[in-house]
C-alpha cells in the first residue's frame, strides 16, 4: 500500500514537533531521524502522485501484466 503525500507530510510534521519539544534527548533524535524518512517518503508519494513512474514501478507493471498474459 502506498501512503499519500498529505499523510506523509503530516507525520513529517508531528514527528518534527517532537523533534523539537520532547524533554528527552533520546527521543528527540528518534523523531528527528524519522520526520527525515517521512519527508523523503513525501517526496517520493508527491512524483508517484504527479504521475512520475519509478524504474520500479515500470517493473512491477511488466511482471503484472506478465502473469496476465500467462492466464490467459
Amino acid at each position: 500500500m502506498r501512503v499519500k503525500a498529505s499523510v506523509c507530510r503530516e507525520q513529517e510534521a508531528r514527528q518534527l514537533d517532537l523533534a523539537a519539544n520532547d524533554p528527552l534527548e533520546s527521543r528527540r533524535k528518534v523523531a528527528a531521524a524519522a520526520a527525515k524518512a517521512w519527508g523523503l517518503e513525501a517526496t517520493q508519494a508527491e512524483k508517484r502522485e504527479a504521475g512520475h513512474l519509478s524504474p520500479r514501478d515500470k517493473l512491477d507493471a511488466e511482471i503484472t501484466r506478465e502473469f496476465a498474459d500467462e492466464e490467459e
